[in-house]
């Protein structure tokens, strides 16, 4: 009880210190801005992407509408069909002209780590076409996507909340015993570690309840619906993986003052660290993980990607040629007894494409393979940075991570296939489209990852923070026991 006691009497003097010195009001009130523009910027960022999605449906749905419509047109005669732009050909419509999108909508939780969307689009336009001119059109190594990254609340809590809590905690205790009052304090009925637990808890429950409370609160007002309807569970993971993290900042802020050194010399230990476990491990272990892991060359695959379409203009030169017979005789575009004279040039397009997707697919495979390793080479040694486990469970939770992403290229392949089933068959044979197969062609469906595969990676990262957690107050605890006290 008497521990108890002092240590309720430590937390109401600290906090009364804290707010006459206005360092807590000062740093709170710098992290309240960060936590609100990071989110100002995170909610801006999945709106803008919402309502693109929102408009790209809105456009297919009426495109599929005037297109039906143009279909009944010309099969009454009442129009006479574009040897580009014709409904009926199962080219035009397997091509561009029809296409359909496939749409990675975001989650409730999108807005606090924005991740991978900054680099890949969350939506393609679905052609028979070869998938490396709507998949692979994209280059992650392009400086002016790295440098376009966005100021989310992820970059708040990774980059600079240990920032804020050394601002607090690197004077712990060398404060009090560089002005006297360490020794008068233990003079009363008050050990060193009710001492330092209290002035952490004091400072922990300040920056933890804004770093938590704040992002919620803000979520909740927005879409309370959605948040709570499916999302509890990675909020609170969320919620559980950012006081993961703030905690390993402050047991290693508690940790470093139980050396005894001066409050300069704390402030420099302190910072030395997070230069080494924020930046350059996790710089370095990229660079190893990339020599370990080197995924094919993408100025390779551009290459091979042109040769081959080079190859196939100079194959099928002769159908390439024959399209400007239609533009006299518009009426052989129109479909007699089901079938439809396929214009050659169409047709050409489709079999340079189909040499395309052919020719390349053993360098897809490999990009696929290599960057799964990498992923998984990340899970296995992340751990070296609490940083690099933070933000891997941040952007999963949020569903902006690359496992999520790499699900959602997964299913775009998927739609790709099909939609190269349905209409290569009726390229080949020319048969035209019906009216009927307007329903029948495919539509991209979301499914969405395996919720129990995530907060696998969610519950593993978090070991990942506590375990090194509780050995800094391992170390702390013991340190504090040799603790001078003058």
């Amino acid at each position: 009880m008497v521990y108890k006691g002092m240590f309720w009497f430590v937390v109401r003097n600290e906090w009364r210190l804290l707010l006459a010195d206005r360092t807590l009001w000062l740093v709170s009130a710098l992290f309240l801005c960060l936590i609100g523009y990071g989110l100002y910027n995170g909610i801006v960022q999945v709106s803008v992407k919402d309502h693109a999605v929102a408009d790209i449906f809105k456009e297919q749905e009426k495109k599929q509408q005037d297109l039906m419509d143009q279909h009944r047109r010309i099969m009454s005669g009442a129009e006479i069909p574009d040897p580009f732009a014709n409904p009926v050909d199962p080219a035009s419509m397997g091509g561009a002209f029809g296409a359909r999108h496939a749409v990675m909508p975001s989650k409730p939780l999108s807005p606090l780590a924005l991740g991978q969307s900054d680099l890949f689009p969350s939506y393609f336009r679905v052609t028979y076409h070869s998938k490396v001119h709507f998949i692979h059109n994209n280059d992650i190594e392009n400086p002016w996507h790295l440098l376009s990254g966005h100021f989310d609340l992820a970059f708040v809590i990774i980059y600079l909340f240990p920032l804020l809590i050394f601002a607090l905690s690197y004077n712990l205790l060398a404060a009090e015993r560089e002005q006297g009052t360490l020794r008068m304090l233990l003079s009363q009925p008050l050990t060193l570690p009710v001492l330092v637990l209290g002035k952490v808890s004091v400072r922990a429950l300040a920056l933890l309840g804004f770093a938590v409370l704040a992002p919620v609160s803000v979520l909740l007002a927005l879409d309370a619906g959605s948040l709570l309807g499916g999302g509890v569970s990675s909020l609170l993971l969320w919620a559980a993986m950012v006081v993961a993290y703030g905690l390993f900042w402050f047991s290693l802020a508690v940790a470093v003052n139980t050396l005894g050194r001066s409050s300069s010399a704390n402030a420099m230990i302190l910072i030395s660290s997070w230069v080494v476990l924020v930046l350059i491990v996790p710089v370095v272990l990229n660079l190893l993980i990339t020599l370990a892991s080197p995924v094919p060359s993408r100025t390779e695959l551009a290459t091979q990607t042109r040769v081959i379409t080079i190859d196939g203009l100079n194959r099928y030169a002769n159908l390439l040629s024959a399209d400007y017979r239609y533009t006299g005789k518009p009426e052989l575009l129109l479909p007699k007894n089901g079938r439809i004279d396929v214009p050659e040039r169409r047709r050409a397009h489709y079999l340079i494409q189909k040499d395309v997707d052919d020719d390349i697919q053993g360098i897809l495979d490999e990009f696929d393979v290599q960057i799964a390793r990498q992923q998984e080479l990340v899970g296995r040694y992340g751990m070296l940075s609490p940083a690099i486990v933070a933000y891997e469970g941040m952007t999963a939770l949020s569903g902006t991570g690359p496992r999520r992403y790499a699900h959602f290229m997964d299913q775009v392949d998927g739609f790709h296939r099909k939609w190269k089933e349905f209409f290569v068959p009726r390229i080949l044979d020319g048969i035209a489209i019906t009216e009927a197969d307007f329903e029948r062609m495919p539509s991209f469906s979301w499914t969405e990852e395996d919720a129990n595969a995530v907060r696998a990676q969610a519950l593993a990262g978090l070991l990942q923070i506590t375990l090194p957690l509780l050995l800094l107050l391992g170390i702390g605890a013991w340190r504090l026991r040799r603790y001078p006290r003058i």
